[in-house]
């Protein structure tokens, strides 16, 4: 059974996901505990599944610049098996990013990275184009990104039964 979560464990969470380097010692420190039991609170977060993995954020100018895409994704009807045969093979593909399924005109928004225009073209018209669940697709390049997070903000680190 899942502990509640009380404001030192939300703090622990807060912290690991700004920077998940940080360790027992400075996290102890940092909420008010021990050393022992901030490193026993952080292996309950682990253990009860509140931190599903830990990524390293790589500095994207570093690299070499993909082409990122946001598609919007209406499938040719709603059932439940067009959306899981849909989503099983989007979630097949290194190019799909995130996959998000959405309210509005459009079933599901997908960010993709491509190497270049012509790899996003062949892709989407594989995926796409070539699917009989698909009955259209909408595709906006993004130029730029002036904010890129990945994390829950402080607010929602409560559990959904709190």
């Amino acid at each position: 059974m899942k502990t509640m979560l009380d404001a030192r464990d939300r703090r622990i969470l807060s912290l690991l996901q700004k920077d998940a380097r940080t360790t027992a010692a400075e996290m102890a420190d940092a909420v008010g505990l021990s050393l022992s039991a901030c490193a026993k609170r952080m292996a309950r977060l682990w253990s009860d599944g509140y931190i599903d993995r830990m990524v390293a954020v790589l500095d994207r100018k570093r690299f070499r610049r993909p082409v990122s895409a946001a598609v919007m994704v209406t499938l040719t009807q709603p059932k439940a098996s067009y959306t899981q045969e849909f989503t099983r093979r989007i979630q097949s593909l290194e190019e799909v990013q995130q996959c998000h399924i959405v309210t509005g005109d459009f079933d599901f928004l997908l960010i993709v990275q491509a190497k270049t225009i012509e790899a996003y073209h062949d892709m989407a018209q594989n995926v796409f184009g070539e699917s009989p669940y698909v009955r259209s697709y909408k595709t906006v390049f993004l130029l730029g990104s002036l904010k890129n997070e990945n994390t829950l903000p402080d607010f929602c680190l409560i559990p959904p039964e709190e």
